[in-house]
């Protein structure tokens, strides 16, 4: 596979590209589910708990600590579905003939 006229790794195979694709959609179905645990945990979005943290309301536990692992776990889901949009495209270029 050549994107730009750059050749992609040689052990890049569909194969490999579709596994990390699996792995990332099943990273993506663990963060929705933890993140869903805490909307409902807490019974709002995770920028109004942080709102609510900031003018002091609520406490350092488990409160904080909670807003700070949602959090996370919001951007690591943002990133987790950049990847697979990612993946899917490079699937999309590479063609089956080119499988090691």
């Amino acid at each position: 596979m050549s994107i730009n006229g750059m050749s992609a790794p040689p052990d890049l195979s569909m194969e490999t590209l579709r596994h990390l694709l699996t792995d990332t959609q099943s990273r993506q179905v663990l963060l929705t589910t933890k993140i869903r645990q805490y909307k409902d945990r807490y019974q709002t979005s995770l920028e109004l708990l942080e709102e609510r943290l900031d003018r002091g309301e609520g406490s350092e536990h488990p409160d904080w600590e909670d807003s700070i692992e949602w959090r996370t776990a919001v951007e690591s889901l943002t990133r987790t579905q950049q990847m697979q949009s990612l993946l899917e495209w490079l699937l999309t270029l590479k063609k089956p003939s080119s499988v090691s």
